[in-house]
């Protein structure tokens, strides 16, 4: 009898020790440490433990089924759901449905519901853990607008649109419906694997984390810096096609922030043609012109965002954490043929570094003009590796009035997407993916600046002609990657401009962390770089020429300046 019960002892001790590693290697994520994590830059340095799958539901035409068949580039995104059901007696519409542990990122959907001037809308209702009862159950338009429940800046209004990036954690499942046909949406989560132990979200969690919620605005908003242990101050004019190198301390740490000035004397075309390059432990991650990298190719545009800011007086902030193990430097290079004045700040704080950690990364695609009588799939970054992607900027150089971004984003998550020909991110529109909301073609007055993203740019006061920037910060939002991933954008112009020689010129900044051994298909583009910068008047005399078919482009050479490959 007392072996036997020294057997069951012995047993149960086992168990208890099993659950105590698993546990371990299972950490439990908890709302509380979700917004920590938002508020944590550091953070998206590793990759994420638990490993999760960043995944989209979105009303996108459901015409498009893969590149090689029609529909690919349909646009009325705005009318599709999953399915229909009755739920309490009444109809509603399924538009997001995941099985397993995991977290609603963000939510999006303009303030206009079919009509232009109805702007009520229906209400949304999140069902919890197959709960018969919803956990939120409001008007969908004022719930993302910052105007029900998730108050701002959790969840704000932009520019005829609403985001929420409060963060909805879930321990076995999460629907999602509408109480009336849906219309445009797009739902950011992750699904976390199915043993992950995770806190499912509720009003009287919210309420409690208030405190919390403030201390994470603050450091969102203030872009407060880590405790730095090395500061360094370079002014120096740099002379045509010659170069500055600022190297950092050896050892393990990681860039806080750094700051670039240019003297007003150097002109704006010195702000595509200064290269910021930047190596960490002997790889080169970083090769982007100056203005490109700050949203401010042809000219200073203010702006603020968690991690990217530019003000009136021209000091462009860059506040991503960029870990290395021994060594880096950041170089500035002048193409121009004439000198420039620069002044440089940098910060470096300590940094743990493990088996998790990866390099940040910015990359550039200088597409130039396409015809807009068809449509591409442009691409910002093919990445081979393990990483994570954590923002992007689009720069759209329009000639007309008309609307230039009906485009979807497209983004394949690993082999498993790209060998089925069908993203994990299908969109809805460029405007919608980047935080804000079409029904009129837009203007200077719809310029906004988020902790998640901002508008940086509409053409000029009156329409878009001109250039037109976004760019979105990705935070509980980010995209991990195991061994590949794909980003595209559809090029597509609206149908009041689409013929063969309107132009619009394109390029594209993908800021992205990797581990050591990723590679991408992004290689300096030094020529564009030195290239006077493409002007209004200058695409017109291009279209110009295309009408009067002294230009003719050749397919061929679209895919190659698409794909990043040598022409």
């Amino acid at each position: 009898m007392k072996n036997i019960l020294m057997k069951i002892t012995f047993a149960f001790l086992i168990l208890i020790l099993s659950g105590m590693v698993i546990s371990a290697q299972t950490p439990l994520v908890t709302f509380k440490s979700l917004l920590q994590e938002m508020g944590d830059r550091s953070a998206e340095t590793y990759f994420p433990v638990p490993e999760y799958k960043s995944l989209q539901s979105s009303s996108y035409n459901r015409e498009s089924v893969s590149p090689d068949q029609p529909g690919w580039f349909a646009d009325s995104d705005g009318v599709a759901w999953i399915r229909e059901e009755i739920n309490g007696g009444k109809k509603e519409y399924v538009i997001m449905e995941h099985d397993g542990p995991g977290c609603i990122t963000r939510m999006w959907t303009p303030f206009f519901y079919y009509n232009f001037d109805n702007r009520t809308g229906p209400n949304v209702r999140i069902y919890l853990d197959g709960a018969t009862k919803p956990v939120i159950d409001e008007n969908f338009i004022a719930l993302l607008s910052g105007k029900g429940s998730i108050r701002p800046p959790f969840a704000t209004f932009t520019a005829r649109a609403g985001v929420s990036f409060l963060p909805i954690p879930f321990a076995k499942s999460c629907k999602i419906t509408l109480d009336d046909k849906a219309f445009y949406n797009i739902i950011n989560y992750r699904g976390y694997p199915e043993n992950s132990n995770v806190e499912t979200f509720s009003t009287d969690l919210y309420k409690r984390s208030f405190p919390l919620l403030k201390t994470v605005v603050e450091k969102m908003e203030n872009q407060i810096p880590l405790k730095e242990d090395w500061t360094g101050t370079v002014e120096k004019a740099i002379n045509p096609n010659d170069s500055l190198t600022i190297r950092l301390p050896d050892g393990t740490h990681a860039v806080n922030q750094f700051t670039i000035r240019l003297n007003p004397k150097s002109g704006l075309q010195s702000l595509r043609s200064t290269i910021v390059k930047m190596t960490f432990d002997g790889k080169q991650t970083i090769w982007v012109p100056l203005g490109d990298l700050f949203c401010s190719p042809d000219t200073i545009n203010p702006f603020a965002t968690r991690n990217l800011s530019v003000s009136k007086d021209g000091l462009m902030s860059c506040n991503w954490m960029m870990p290395y193990l021994s060594s880096a430097s950041l170089t500035l290079i002048n193409l121009q043929e004439k000198e420039i004045s620069v002044a440089v700040s940098l910060t470096v704080c300590d940094y743990t570094w493990n088996d998790r950690s990866m390099y940040f990364h910015a990359s550039w695609n200088n597409v130039g003009p396409l015809p807009g009588d068809r449509f591409f799939d442009l691409n910002f970054v093919d990445i081979t590796g393990k990483g994570v992607v954590a923002g992007d900027a689009l720069t759209v150089l329009s000639p007309g009035t008309g609307w230039w971004g009906e485009g979807d984003e497209k983004i394949y998550i690993d082999e498993a997407d790209v060998s089925r020909k069908f993203p994990s991110h299908f969109g809805t529109g460029t405007e919608d993916y980047y935080g804000w909301a079409g029904g009129v073609n837009p203007t200077g007055e719809d310029v906004f600046s988020r902790p998640f993203g901002s508008n940086v740019r509409i053409g000029n006061p009156a329409n878009p002609k001109g250039y037109n920037i976004c760019m979105r910060n990705r935070m509980l939002d980010n995209i991990p990657f195991t061994n590949r991933l794909v980003f595209d954008m559809e090029a597509s112009p609206g149908t009041d401009i689409r013929n063969y020689w309107n132009l619009l010129s394109y390029s594209m900044v993908t800021w992205w962390y990797g581990m050591p051994d990723v590679t991408s298909n992004r290689t300096p583009q030094r020529e564009q770089a030195k290239q006077k910068l493409m002007s209004v008047p200058e695409i017109e005399r291009l279209q110009q020429m295309v009408r009067d078919s002294t230009i003719i482009f050749r397919k061929g050479t679209f895919e190659n300046r698409i794909r990043g490959k040598k022409e």
